[in-house]
Formats: structure tokens, sequence, C-alpha cells
């Protein structure tokens, strides 16, 4: 049986984080703040999000 889609458009940046930190390994999730993000201008690509998300986690 599949599970739902989370709609993460209907998110405030505040659940994303919060799904994002209760779900990791959710790709879609992690993109859709990527692009989130970018489309804000706190980054310039999602490649530069997720290098960032991957620094913050190995400190």
């Amino acid at each position: 049986m599949n599970q739902p889609q989370t709609n993460f458009e209907q998110m405030t940046t505040k659940q994303l984080r919060a799904y994002i930190l209760a779900h990791r390994d959710d790709e879609d999730a992690l993109h859709a703040m990527a692009l989130r993000l970018r489309n804000q201008g706190k980054t310039s690509t999602v490649e530069e999000y997720l290098e960032h998300l991957e620094h913050k986690i190995t400190e």
C-alpha cells in the first residue's frame, strides 16, 4: 500500500524544516526546501544547499 504524498508547498518553512529533521532520508523534502530557499534568494542552487546541509550534519 502506497503512503500518501506529503504536500510540501502547503507547509510553512518551519513545518518543512521539522519534517526534514524527522524524515532525514526524504529526498523530495530536501529538494523542496532547497527550491524554496533558492526562490527566496537565500541560496543559488540546490547543490549549494545540499552541500551546506552535508557540512552541518558532519559538524
